[in-house]
């Protein structure tokens, strides 16, 4: 590993759309992290040479190379970023793992269980700090939100709804429609963000009883993933989850939302309106009077990057903030928000929610490496 406090960072299957996001956030996580360690994106893999080499001159990486293994012999390398498709994701990250890397992956973690479990063995077993892609909990809104539910500001949580919809599954989506490809249908790909803001907002889920949908749209569409569904969930808490979320929902685009009921008051938050949180408090004789207050995040709050909330925020600055977390994590030796094992937690219920969905039942998540 190296001894300065630049860290090499070399990204899997850069040329994609998250190759896209990761590259343009690891440049901006070198000007956002307060710490003294700074990533340097020194190499993009790819399977075709001559895309990677047009990757990294498009995004600025210092090297180009087909041969992921090779990258990650490399004593110079200390992070490894692995945006492959998910069927891909456990040779990478164990192979790294073993070799003492800072492992940053994303989500889903992998979609067949013995993948997950082969992750799971490797970080507990590692040196290296990991990280999973849950990028929208890293908004500054959503962490305002957080705060609110953890400090008692609303009661004991009584129901929760999320819901992320989008129409992309009316567009070519590549590997993403085959599960031989690596697809895991939008319960996994959309439906494990919003499992991951249930989790950081309400908490733990014990069971789920889930419908899946897949909607052809012409004889040759032959995707044999799921592109929506809805199911409901019991938290670890008693409280009662409905989640919904489809990638066939035409005008819809990353429409993710959530709103969270209390004992005494409640949450709102839309993702199309990302610097506002909408809060309702109990009047002070226990009256349900009022409505919810729009509520902008102030300046200087974690996660807000410049000194007026007015300026707003995109895609980027949650992507970012998970980075500089995942920096953090490695300079402090404390786990990011989000690890492996967090991602693992996730993809758990997932599972669940594909059996229930299967065999119309309720399911409990089956943890892995327990």
């Amino acid at each position: 590993m190296a001894d300065s406090k630049e860290l090499k960072v070399a990204i899997i299957g850069g040329a994609g759309f998250m190759g896209s996001a990761h590259s343009k956030s690891w440049a901006l996580a070198a000007l956002q992290t307060p710490t003294d360690v700074k990533p340097v994106k020194a190499v993009v893999v790819e399977r075709d040479l001559d895309l990677a080499l047009a990757t990294a001159e498009k995004f600025g990486w210092a090297e180009a190379a087909d041969d992921w293994k090779a990258i990650v012999d490399r004593d110079d390398i200390d992070i490894i970023d692995v945006v492959t498709p998910p069927h891909m994701h456990a040779d990478i990250v164990c192979y790294a793992l073993e070799r003492g890397k800072h492992v940053f992956c994303e989500k889903p973690i992998a979609n067949a269980r013995e993948d997950v479990e082969r992750i799971v063995t490797a970080a507990r077993a590692a040196s290296g700090v990991t990280a999973i892609g849950f990028n929208y909990r890293h908004n500054a809104s959503i962490q305002y939100a957080a705060h609110l539910v953890a400090s008692g500001a609303i009661g004991d949580v009584i129901q929760a709804r999320f819901e992320y919809h989008q129409d992309d599954a009316f567009s070519d989506m590549g590997w993403r429609r085959y599960k031989a490809k690596g697809g895991s249908g939008a319960s996994s790909d959309i439906g494990s963000h919003i499992l991951d803001l249930a989790h950081y907002l309400v908490g733990g889920i014990a069971e789920v009883n889930a419908s899946l949908t897949t909607v052809t749209l012409s004889d040759d569409d032959d995707s044999d993933v799921d592109d929506g569904g809805a199911f409901l969930a019991h938290f670890d808490t008693g409280a009662l989850g409905i989640f919904s979320f489809s990638q066939k929902s035409h005008g819809n685009f990353a429409h993710i939302r959530f709103e969270i009921d209390g004992t005494e008051g409640g949450i709102g938050f839309d993702w199309n309106q990302r610097d506002v949180v909408r809060v309702f408090r109990k009047a002070a004789d226990g009256r349900s009077q009022g409505g919810f207050v729009a509520t902008p995040v102030a300046a200087g709050a974690p996660g807000v990057w410049f000194g007026s909330s007015s300026l707003g925020s995109g895609y980027l600055e949650p992507s970012t903030n998970l980075m500089v977390d995942f920096l953090g994590a490695i300079e402090g030796g404390d786990r990011p928000q989000g690890d492996l094992e967090h991602g693992a937690r996730i993809q758990s219920v997932v599972d669940a929610v594909w059996k229930s969905a299967e065999t119309r039942t309720w399911v409990a998540p089956e943890p892995f490496g327990a």
